[in-house]
């Protein structure tokens, strides 16, 4: 079996991506869409039914707390109304399995507005019913996700606002992995930054954290605690940000990921290891010999030989 070592860990995990919904859909008992839908992850700034787009996304901000395999993550979206006068809005969001909101407001007088969690069936109706309506079949990628939809809220003209949603879930735990997944376009054409915080914390030591998506930093506070924060280059990079924490075992911690191709007959893998911290001082070194191969053909004159070096 072919296999081909991976640098990033986007392509073990790819969401099916679906290609244009065609055909009618079953109606939901279920009220109608707000002016304009609010989907943070989608390519778009706003779904809108207006001829032309009055709500734009600004920034999302992401908070993720993660203590063993729980995580609470709050959204911070910042919106603004780019018409003259007030508008109608509401926020869909796909979240994985099991997730419970904890929390929905936005800014202003009596902020409060409500959202409920839609099991993957009903999910999948609206995201089809969204895609047949607004013609944009990208938000078929998230079909197999759960859904957040929240109520109704205003943005006044020419004004801006901070919708917060927290919603909580436990993670997919493999071994001595722990996996995170927040849901993001694909698509290329998505330019909305997102600056994304993560505070890691674990009863058990914890080797290395790893994002297969999107270059972070991380900061270790200490066995059990680490700190984890987006690349500024990375905000616009588009897709979902995935992290793996990888806990701390006897000797050297690791975990395998696998993920067939049948297009090359094979397959793609991913080892994902962590060196312990506390290895005695005195404990014997291997020995090592590295050697480096520079090709120095005509192919790689000037500007290619320079880089190599």
């Amino acid at each position: 079996m072919k296999t081909k070592l991976m640098c990033t860990l986007s392509v073990v995990t790819l969401l099916t991506l679906i290609g244009p919904v065609k055909g009618q859909f079953e109606p939901i008992p279920d009220r109608d869409f707000a002016v304009n839908v609010i989907v943070p992850q989608c390519q778009r700034q706003a779904l809108t039914i207006l001829p032309e787009q009055a709500i734009r996304q600004t920034e999302v901000k992401a908070k993720i707390d993660i203590k063993d395999s729980t995580a609470t993550t709050t959204l911070e979206i910042h919106l603004e109304n780019t018409s003259h006068r007030r508008q109608e809005a509401e926020l869909i969001v796909p979240v994985p399995d099991g997730a419970v909101v904890r929390g929905f407001a936005y800014d202003g007088p009596d902020g409060k507005i409500t959202a409920k969690v839609l099991p993957k069936e009903e999910a999948r109706r609206i995201y089809r019913r969204l895609v047949a309506r607004i013609k944009d079949p990208a938000l078929a990628e998230f079909i197999g996700f759960n859904l957040i939809r929240s109520s109704v809220f205003p943005i006044e003209a020419h004004g801006k606002q901070c919708v917060r949603l927290t919603y909580e879930h436990l993670l997919t735990v493999e071994g001595p992995r722990v996996d995170y997944v927040l849901p993001r376009s694909e698509s290329l054409n998505y330019d909305v930054p997102w600056s994304i915080t993560a505070d890691i914390r674990s009863r058990q030591p914890i080797a290395t954290v790893y994002s297969p998506s999107h270059k972070v930093y991380t900061h270790r506070n200490g066995d059990t605690h680490v700190s984890v924060k987006i690349d500024a280059r990375a905000r616009t990079e588009p897709g979902a940000f995935r992290m793996s924490i990888l806990h701390q075992g006897d000797g050297l911690s690791a975990s395998f990921f696998a993920y067939p191709d049948e297009q090359i007959g094979g397959g793609y893998f991913l080892l994902l290891a962590g060196i312990p911290d506390d290895r005695p001082e005195n404990r014997d070194t291997i020995k090592r010999e590295v050697t480096l191969v520079i090709d120095r053909s005509g192919s790689m004159r000037n500007e290619k030989i320079e880089q190599a070096k």
